[in-house]
């Protein structure tokens, strides 16, 4: 199943949630600007990099959930303070996943997917799964 139909899944049955969008990176970060996650009260979908900052993302959107914030940004510092070593600088957006916003993450995955090429691979040996590695990024 291809990302957009994921997400689409994931926002259908779970229609509190908070999308959680790398706005912008600078330096070593783990995702590039415009990967994205959806977060509900109980569970999350796609990822923004793991590690700490994926936690306190999730951690901020279900604060937003609750009631307990309206930030709807941070700016991570992406080094020894939380614990991760990635060194650089990440901009994170929060939105509630209502129509206009879920439909305008839906519609950057879809096109984001029509411009990945197929790529066909046959044999599993060593060199087929780092290529396998490779064109899935």
């Amino acid at each position: 199943m291809r990302e957009a139909a994921i997400f689409r899944q994931f926002l259908a049955e779970n229609r509190d949630a908070v999308i959680v969008t790398v706005a912008s990176v600078k330096g070593s970060t783990p995702r590039e600007a415009g990967a994205a996650m959806a977060v509900s009260a109980a569970s999350a979908c796609g990822t923004i990099g793991g590690g700490q900052l994926e936690y306190m993302a999730i951690d901020h959107a279900r604060a937003m959930l609750a009631g307990r914030t309206a930030e709807t940004q941070l700016d991570i510092a992406l080094g020894p303070e939380i614990g991760q070593c990635c060194g650089g600088r990440t901009l994170i957006s929060f939105a509630a996943a209502d129509e206009e916003a879920t439909e305008a993450l839906l519609a950057a995955m879809e096109k984001r997917e029509a411009r990945q090429p197929a790529v066909f691979i046959f044999g599993g040996g060593h060199v087929g799964k780092a290529i396998a590695a490779a064109a899935s990024l």
